[in-house]
């Protein structure tokens, strides 16, 4: 009994990064859409930014990730990775911004394809006042 248990367990890993299709991976038919924030959007110390995006694609993709990114240091202020395999994702995201400094800052959306580094990038750039 613990042989077949074993062997099920074995099969389920084993196929839980497969595929939906044996599609070679199009990075061009994978579709971000940021809704907010809007490119260029102006927020104050205390303000929430809120990241409402939406991954469409036609065979399963492997995660998605979100980041909040200092242009000028390259500190990444946010991170949220997802490894949810999917054809479609809504990302439903929020950052508290408590800078006290101007800074541009770049809101990126990225679809991993696949394990072989395919992916895709959306990305805003929103301005930080005190």
């Amino acid at each position: 009994m613990r042989v077949y248990i074993f062997i099920i367990v074995l099969l389920l890993a084993t196929a839980s990064c497969q595929k939906k299709s044996d599609t070679v991976p199009d990075a061009a038919k994978v579709n971000i859409t940021i809704n907010t924030p809007q490119n260029g959007q102006t927020f104050y110390s205390g303000d929430t930014v809120y990241i409402n995006a939406s991954v469409n694609y036609d065979g399963q993709l492997h995660g998605c990730e979100v980041k909040i990114i200092d242009t000028v240091s390259g500190f990444i202020l946010y991170d949220d990775a997802q490894h949810v395999h999917s054809d479609k994702f809504l990302i439903d995201d929020k950052w508290l911004n408590d800078l006290t400094a101007p800074v541009v800052l770049k809101v990126s959306v990225t679809a991993y394809i696949d394990h072989n580094g395919n992916d895709v990038k959306q990305e805003r750039t929103i301005f930080i006042t005190p």
